[in-house]
């Protein structure tokens, strides 16, 4: 109870003895969380879940526990170890009168539950009598206890079947949850609700990037060349494209053909004609987050770019703008208050599916957005269907237009006995396929070799030393550390190797490593898995391809004579390793329908066209909903559908690397201090993914550094990484991040 005899929602906070009143929060809430829902025309169910999401709190036990809670605090004390439950009665008083409200209610702190458990909790938890008491309370402060007339048109306006239900119920979810924690932080820490927001706008960003590329185009017609020709064309067609109306848009680049700068140009434009909020971008891997983060900083500066996954490196720059911009960024990924945002298709995808309230506290915010779906192709096919549905959603019905960007398009158009894709007609090509061929045939930087016979690692080596500058990639770690051991000599100064078993600060130093020996015209041999291939900016002479999906190998052959500046077109070898294993699932799938392909006779690499067949026949032979997540969407199950939806398969633990000073640093702070808040986000750069029987093997070479934290006690070689032995892992795990 607050100092004027008023129900309170929170105690005051530590340097203050201002409680936070139960209805300045429940109107507060209520009025946010209307703010957010009335973007996708849903302010009234906002408004109502807002206003009635702590009813509980009315309670008088709940008061009393407040009272204990704040003498504790005061006097230095443990809190109260009997929590008294609020939720379930805002959740009762929804479940009466406006029963979508109830389940948003229910889990507003625990996560979105089922149907039956929130009935079941409502029968076991909600005490009939204390109900009744809190109904009094809430009137005697003015609480509106009836729902609005407009909220049944508004549900039945955005309902058309149980999957657009369901992303509703998850899209007001976040409407209330991130109002409950702004005007919770409000209270307790006002610093940093000063610090949230971003002040550059759209307009701006669009402006910057114009004059940035006109610059570029200036530059570079001083030099005139088919790469920086074809550059020019896809950025003018970007911009062309942007007016149109919004909705689902295709941008297929020849390697090289600068998409990273139009497809934002596209973006950009695009939401400044529909006066969108932000853009989201993104992508795949590490690798080419932190390229694309690059590129977009150099453009905006650090302030204008958002940069969210779990391997952002802290800035150790100890002044103090630099440590405002760490802060509001930090606050910034709780809810993606931002105008230009770089992801990963993990981060934005399970947060689409999540029940947790810190992963759907965001979700509000890709109302209004343009979404750039970077190497699109990299999506999982068991997954597609539940992908594609969600995104068709938001494109239909809450101002959102997608970008499916890639050199290799999926066939993600027209609906098949396998794939639920996009309705026929409804994704345009901001480039035009005729246009698109050309181009592709003009940036055509290589001739692919693909030899009869198997090659043995013996045979391969002796055919690599043959360059100073070579890059080969392999289907697995295994197989790359075979070639990297038969490559090996006593001088391996210029060989460098690149895959998942090097942790990620060390891939960093290797591709700056490579670069520079690149540039300078030195010798460098680079043996990798497939973390290269798919945008990242290598430019090798030659590269060799172990036979894998049809993608793959294209997008590997972007890592060949990449800015075409070669007298003679880059050589490409696609050759049938005779040692070494295929991946099961869809890679092994991907492999065997590129084989049919291959046996082809006059198959054109540069046609992008060829990719549509590849990718039909792809699906057609798997299951494009393996996990069943659609189906557990129709009857509401969150958590199972959280469960379910998965880019990353949960069959690896992460051991952690001393690999340089900041990473024994940051061990050394965990002995003495234990793992505090934020240290697991800086210690993902030095995290390594054992997969489930190589961490069971090494136990004796883990050491328990804090709970869900272990150290690598074994051997971490300065080339080839984390060493298991014999144990080495057939597999990679995705190298996605979150």
């Amino acid at each position: 109870m607050s100092e004027n005899g008023k129900p309170a929602a929170h105690t005051p906070r530590k340097d203050s003895d201002v409680w936070h009143g139960l209805k300045d929060h429940l109107d507060c809430v209520a009025a946010k969380a209307r703010h957010n829902a009335a973007k996708f025309g849903a302010g009234e169910l906002g408004y109502y879940a807002g206003l009635w999401h702590d009813l509980g709190k009315y309670n008088p036990e709940f008061q009393k526990y407040l009272e204990l809670c704040e003498i504790a605090s005061r006097l230095g004390g443990a809190e109260p170890r009997d929590r008294v439950p609020h939720a379930i009665y805002g959740a009762k008083l929804a479940a009466e009168k406006f029963e979508p409200l109830a389940l948003l209610i229910a889990g507003h702190h625990t996560g979105l539950q089922t149907i039956t458990k929130l009935e079941n909790n409502l029968i076991d938890r909600a005490d009939n009598s204390i109900y009744q008491i809190i109904l009094q309370k809430a009137s005697e402060e003015s609480i509106d206890l009836e729902i609005g007339v407009n909220a049944s048109q508004q549900l039945e306006s955005l309902v058309r079947d149980e999957y657009s239900y369901d992303l509703l119920l998850r899209l007001l979810f976040s409407s209330l949850v991130d109002a409950d924690f702004l005007d919770t932080e409000e209270h307790f820490d006002p610093e940093a609700a000063r610090n949230r927001g971003s002040h550059i706008k759209m307009t701006e960003l669009w402006e910057i990037l114009r004059a940035s590329q006109q610059q570029l185009i200036c530059k570079a017609r001083e030099s005139p060349s088919p790469v920086n020709q074809v550059r020019e064309e896809v950025y003018e067609a970007c911009v062309a494209a942007s007016t149109q109306e919004m909705g689902l848009f295709r941008l297929a680049v020849p390697t090289g053909g600068g998409k990273t700068r139009s497809g934002l140009a596209f973006a950009l434009a695009h939401a400044v004609k529909y006066d969108l909020d932000r853009v989201i971008i993104a992508v795949p891997y590490t690798s080419i987050i932190e390229q694309t983060v690059d590129v977009y900083r150099n453009i905006f500066g650090d302030a204008a770019v958002l940069e969210h996954h779990s391997a952002v490196k802290p800035d150790d720059s100890n002044e103090e703008d630099a440590r405002s911009r760490q802060a509001q960024a930090r606050l910034a990924t709780q809810n993606w208050d931002a105008p230009l945002i770089v992801t990963t298709t993990v981060q934005l995808f399970e947060s689409l599916f999540a029940n947790r309230t810190s992963r759907c506290r965001k979700l509000h915010n890709i109302v209004k957005s343009v979404i750039i779906l970077d190497e699109v192709q990299t999506l999982p096919v068991s997954l597609l269907d539940p992908i594609i549905s969600v995104l068709n959603e938001l494109c239909k019905q809450y101002q959102v237009s997608v970008v499916l960007c890639t050199a290799t398009q999926p066939a993600l158009e027209g609906k098949t006995p396998y794939l639920s894709g996009f309705p026929t007609g409804t994704v345009r090509d901001i480039i035009s396929a005729t246009i698109a061929k050309q181009q592709f045939s003009v940036l055509s930087r290589v001739n692919y070799t693909v030899p009869s016979d198997e090659w043995s690692w013996a045979r391969l080596a002796e055919d690599v030393r043959q360059y100073d500058q070579a890059l080969v990639i392999l289907n697995t770690r295994k197989d790359a550390l075979a070639i990297l051991n038969e490559i090996s000599s006593s001088d391996e100064e210029h060989i460098y190797h690149l895959s998942t078993l090097l942790c990620g600060q060390h891939r960093r130093e290797v591709l700056k490593q490579v670069r520079d020996r690149l540039k300078n015209n030195q010798p460098c041999l680079l043996i990798s898995t497939q973390v290269v291939e798919a945008g990242v900016d290598l430019d090798f002479p030659v590269v060799y391809r172990a036979i894998g999906p049809l993608d793959r190998i294209v997008q590997a052959a972007g890592r060949c004579n990449r800015e075409g500046r070669g007298s003679e077109k880059g050589k490409v070898i696609i050759f049938r390793p005779q040692e070494g294993k295929i991946p099961n699932g869809e890679y092994r799938k991907a492999f065997e329908e590129t084989n049919i392909l291959l046996n082809r006779e006059n198959l054109n690499w540069d046609d992008p066209t060829i990719f549509e067949d590849y990718f039909r026949r792809l699906y057609q032979g798997l299951d494009t909903d393996a996990k069943e997540v659609q189906k557990y969407r129709q009857v509401f199950d969150f958590p199972e559908v959280s469960q379910r939806f998965k880019l990353i398969p949960d069959d690896t633990t992460p051991v952690l690397i001393g690999y340089d000073d900041r990473a024994r640093e940051l061990i050394s702070s965990i002995r003495r201090f234990g793992l505090r808040s934020g240290t697991m986000k800086m210690l993902q750069p030095y995290l390594v993914s054992l997969r489930n029987h190589d961490y069971k093997v090494t136990e004796e070479l883990r050491e328990l550094l804090a709970p869900g934290v272990w150290l690598w006690q074994g051997n971490y070689d300065d080339v080839r990484g984390i060493a298991i032995g014999n144990a080495a892992i057939v597999r990679d795990p995705a190298d996605l991040i979150f």
